[in-house]
């Protein structure tokens, strides 16, 4: 095995570097978290929306393959 030897600066800004990347990963996270949370919410607020019109409404996805439908209210 190869030993590696660094000195103290060396070591110093590899340290610094790592923790500058861990608090960029954690702001990621947090950021995920957010932006999950918030699509969550549009989700519940789509859906109510959904179930609250009396029209029939054909659902598709962006290539407009019917993916579900809501049958007219009587």
């Amino acid at each position: 095995m190869m030993k590696i030897y660094q000195t103290e600066e060396q070591l110093s800004s590899e340290l610094t570097r790592l923790r500058q990347k861990v608090a960029g990963l954690e702001a990621l996270a947090t950021e995920h978290k957010r932006l999950e949370e918030a699509l969550q919410e549009s989700q519940e607020v789509l859906r109510k929306i959904f179930e609250s019109v009396t029209n029939s409404i054909p659902a598709t996805d962006l290539d407009y393959i019917v993916t579900g439908a809501k049958p007219k209210n009587k």
